[in-house]
């Protein structure tokens, strides 16, 4: 056991990591975001078992090998750029999750074929156009959707809009939605919310020290106007676009 774990860390070194996954027993990557516990309240349809599934922004892989390791038949994993994390982690868990350089809004139905169940990770607040997005995901979605975001919450008793533009002023999102936002543009994309999560909390990794953050970053995250998501599970409430059926 001691020689696996000092061969995966000498791999896992060197690497900038986004997540935290175990990659060997109790050998975790220095990544600053931890998703397994909210991995665990995510609203999973009730089995996974043997499902083709479809991970968009998968970064460095959480949820394509979180999908796997729940029993998944086959996962497809894709992002707009290859990282060098993602093959580090499947060549370590023994993954056969496969990748593909494909933005989400080029995603069809005859490149890529049809998925059961959808993945989305804090995708929808990078996408200049949200809808078109989710309309693309409809295009190769048969079974369900499970989104997962970042939201802004009232302070006191102001309300919270829909959805804010580039709501935390930095230029790393371009909307963020409140929670009827959510369900308000998956069911203009074309999908029926079945399911959802209460408020959940960021967890930082172990690349990230507490102490590191500034007073006020703390305190946003103390107050709930930081490190707020939430989860929802959707189905198609309607045929897909003209266009993106499948050649008979």
């Amino acid at each position: 056991m001691p020689r696996v774990t000092h061969a995966a860390e000498r791999r896992i070194a060197g690497l900038s990591w986004w997540h935290a996954i175990e990659v060997a027993p109790g050998v975790v990557t220095p990544g600053p975001w931890d998703l397994r516990p909210t991995a665990e309240r995510m609203p999973w349809p009730g089995s996974l078992q043997g499902l083709r599934c479809l991970d968009i922004g998968t970064m460095d892989g959480f949820w394509a090998f979180e999908l796997e390791r729940r029993g998944a038949g086959e996962v497809l994993a894709i992002d707009i750029a290859e990282r060098p994390t993602f093959a580090a982690a499947a060549e370590l868990l023994g993954s056969r999750a496969g990748f593909r350089e494909l933005d989400v809004y080029d995603l069809d139905l005859l490149d890529v074929g049809e998925f059961d169940l959808v993945v989305m990770g804090y995708v929808l607040q990078m996408l200049r156009d949200p809808l078109r997005g989710l309309e693309a995901v409809r295009r190769v979605c048969r079974g369900e959707l499970v989104l997962l975001e970042t939201v802004s919450l009232p302070l006191a008793a102001i309300p919270s809009p829909l959805a804010r533009l580039d709501a935390r002023r930095d230029g790393r999102e371009w909307f963020v939605f409140n929670r009827r936002g959510l369900r308000k543009v998956l069911e203009l994309a074309g999908f029926e919310v079945v399911a959802t999560t209460g408020t959940l909390r960021d967890h930082p990794g172990p690349g990230v020290e507490t102490d590191s953050l500034s007073l006020a970053t703390r305190a946003m995250h103390a107050f709930g106007a930081r490190g707020r998501s939430a989860a929802c599970r959707a189905r198609p409430s309607r045929p897909r676009p003209q266009g993106a059926r499948r050649d008979e």
